[in-house]
């Protein structure tokens, strides 16, 4: 296992970032308007990244990375945090963040698939008991198909806004390590989405609330953060060690939901503990049975 590639490192670096996005993101939504919040934070990270990278060599780019890659990048972003803004209570926002954690077993398919790994047929039981255990965080009551269904109708649109992401960032990851072939359109995929988030903000008709100066300045930190968690993961994809990376955001969610709960005060059942640790187990699994297509 190459650990001591740097890029893999990033890519770890940008794992511990995400894990504590949605708790702040929510913490920000509930003073400001749902999608001004997301707005102001995304512009944060979007100026930082311009700042640190510079303006992206467009021309440079093949048009699949650029446009491709770009349009799955912008579109799980708008889907994702505006998940989030929709979501109605805490509770919920908890139930969006396992949703959106689907894409790690995700990857995982999509990149045999794809012919980038390797694999034994119990990289299948491995994939179904992390599915499992995330259903079990979401749903306690994992046998009652009912309880489920008035889980899911409490708030749709949000949960399906995050299903779709979940479906998307994966396809993006992938496709970035075949198509960027050494380049990196995060500043420009950032501003794109900064702009679409603006315009969803104005076409809502929010009403724009002006932050307190610490609020101003957890914006801001926050900001920077994700953009350097997004740049990162963007290299990570590239010359990174794509199992090790692929195994480590099986357990993403877990931390995400640890972290959350420790910023929002919401607090899990022991169903949650036993959907971590079978989420734990199929990650074990999938590492043992599959191998990176050198």
């Amino acid at each position: 296992m190459q650990w001591g590639n740097h890029y893999t490192w990033l890519g770890l670096s940008s794992i511990l970032i995400w894990a504590s996005l949605v708790g702040i993101v929510k913490l920000v939504t509930e003073v400001l308007s749902p999608v001004q919040g997301v707005a102001l934070i995304y512009t944060f990270s979007a100026v930082f990244i311009l700042v640190v990278t510079g303006l992206p060599r467009i021309a440079q780019m093949s048009k699949v990375y650029l446009l491709g890659c770009g349009a799955l990048f912008v579109a799980y972003e708008i889907l994702f945090l505006v998940s989030i803004a929709l979501s109605q209570n805490r509770d919920q926002v908890m139930v969006i963040a396992m949703i959106n954690y689907l894409w790690p077993p995700l990857m995982i398919v999509f990149s045999i698939l794809l012919k980038q790994l390797n694999f034994h047929w119990c990289v299948g039981i491995g994939f179904l008991l992390a599915i499992l255990g995330l259903m079990l965080v979401v749903n306690p009551d994992i046998l009652n198909s009912d309880q489920l269904i008035l889980i899911l109708k409490q708030n749709p649109i949000a949960y399906l806004f995050a299903l779709v992401g979940a479906l998307l960032w994966p396809i993006y990851s992938i496709l970035t390590k075949k198509y960027a072939q050494g380049q990196n359109g995060v500043p420009l995929f950032f501003t794109v989405t900064v702009v679409l988030l603006w315009l969803v903000h104005g076409v809502l008709n929010e009403p724009f609330v002006m932050p307190s100066l610490q609020l101003w300045l957890t914006v801001a930190v926050l900001g920077g953060l994700i953009g350097i968690a997004y740049s990162n993961w963007n290299q990570s994809m590239q010359y990174g060690h794509m199992k090790i990376l692929i195994v480590a955001t099986y357990f993403m969610p877990i931390l995400s939901t640890v972290m959350s709960m420790l910023i929002l005060g919401v607090y899990p059942q022991l169903s949650f503990w036993l959907g971590t640790g079978l989420v734990s187990l199929g990650a074990i699994i999938c590492w043992k049975s599959t191998a990176s297509i050198e």
